[in-house]
């Protein structure tokens, strides 16, 4: 009987296979992209209005937690050494309550004229013993505009998950006691923050009301 060798199949290197939870090399280059716009590293909530496939895979990667999140910013910040930081404290030391508070922050202060004060949490003069703080007060002496920065949810106002809803809950909340004083507040939601420049130009058209006299 004729004995045949079959041919061994060359060696092959095992082919690396990309897990979901693994940013790919578009997510990690939007997320710097957005970072450097924003001067500040987002929050995974911004991506949701990015109708790209990173964008929406981010989306989905905050969704999972922050360990899935966590493993996002270290593989950006391992590629990329010129991101900003993170968190609540803006380029010049101040403080802010929160990273969507901080990226209006960051847009507004480097285009605030010198007869302009931009307030963290001014308080608003109601009937005691209430206290009561907008998120942010544009001021030109007596004069003040306030703004109220939306982080749970874009202007459709649709939520993601329960503390989404609740976040909005209270925010509503916070509109009412304006209506009650019959105080008009600026509101910025989460989509409106991808365009710092749409911010500046919102800005500086308060700025000129204030100058003009008009109350609020």
């Amino acid at each position: 009987m004729l004995l045949t060798k079959t041919p061994v199949a060359a060696a092959t290197v095992p082919r690396h296979v990309r897990s979901f939870f693994e940013p790919t090399p578009d997510d990690l280059r939007l997320y710097r992209e957005l970072s450097l716009r924003l001067r500040t590293q987002p929050p995974s909530s911004l991506f949701r209005y990015i109708p790209t496939p990173a964008g929406q895979h981010l989306t989905r990667l905050g969704d999972c937690g922050t360990w899935a999140w966590a493993a996002v910013i270290k593989a950006a910040m391992a590629q990329w050494h010129d991101l900003p930081t993170r968190g609540k404290i803006a380029e010049d030391g101040t403080q802010l309550n929160s990273t969507p508070e901080r990226i209006v922050w960051e847009a507004l202060r480097p285009i605030t004229p010198s007869d302009i004060t931009l307030d963290v949490e001014p308080r608003i003069q109601i009937a005691a013993p209430a206290l009561f703080f907008s998120d942010l007060g544009i001021r030109l002496q007596d004069r003040v505009r306030y703004v109220e920065v939306a982080g749970c949810c874009g202007t459709d106002r649709v939520v993601r998950n329960d503390w989404e809803a609740h976040l909005l809950a209270q925010f509503d909340r916070r509109l009412e006691v304006y209506r009650q004083q019959r105080l008009t507040p600026q509101i910025w939601y989460l989509n409106d923050l991808l365009e710092p420049a749409q911010l500046q130009k919102r800005f500086l058209a308060l700025v000129a009301q204030l100058r003009a006299g008009v109350r609020s």
